[in-house]
């Protein structure tokens, strides 16, 4: 048998690794792709300037950055493993506040980054994108909770 300081360590790791971990780390990849002052350029057809990235290209990276985090913080703060077990709508609610202050703070930070600035815009668009995706989350969870309900509420009327 493990001795209880290795059974405690394990047991505390567990759900840091499994919930919170890829929280950090894909915080962390979305922090070193907004310290990029060398975003891919293309040449403009009709002008023959260089221009960054496209609009629609980088806005829908953020929202894909910004949905998959949220999803990522939804499940640890909903989760019973991660430690925190809040409901679906109190986990929805915490996501995306964690979003919008990270998106706040991000954008401030990019600020600082050569060629780069900080956008309101973006922030919205991020913490827009953390809404849409917490509520899918939620509404899903709901439902899987729901059913869960209903089959052992059949199944303990039918035994009675």
């Amino acid at each position: 048998a493990l001795p209880i300081w290795k059974r405690v360590t394990t047991i505390r790791l567990r759900p840091f690794v499994l919930y919170w971990l890829p929280v950090l780390l894909w915080m962390t990849l979305i922090i070193g792709l907004s310290s990029q002052s060398n975003l891919p350029q293309r040449t403009d057809p009709a002008t023959g300037e260089r221009i960054g990235t496209t609009y629609s290209l980088a806005k829908t990276w953020h929202v894909i950055e910004f949905s998959f985090l949220s999803v990522l913080v939804y499940r640890a703060f909903s989760s019973r493993g991660g430690g925190v077990a809040l409901s679906p709508e109190r986990a929805a609610t915490a996501a995306v506040l964690v979003c919008f202050a990270f998106a706040s703070l991000d954008e401030f930070r990019q600020s600082f980054v050569p060629r780069r600035e900080a956008s309101l815009v973006d922030v919205l668009l991020d913490t827009t994108a953390a809404l849409v995706a917490a509520f899918v989350c939620a509404l899903w969870l709901r439902r899987r909770l729901g059913r869960g309900a209903a089959r052992s509420d059949a199944s303990s009327g039918s035994s009675s």
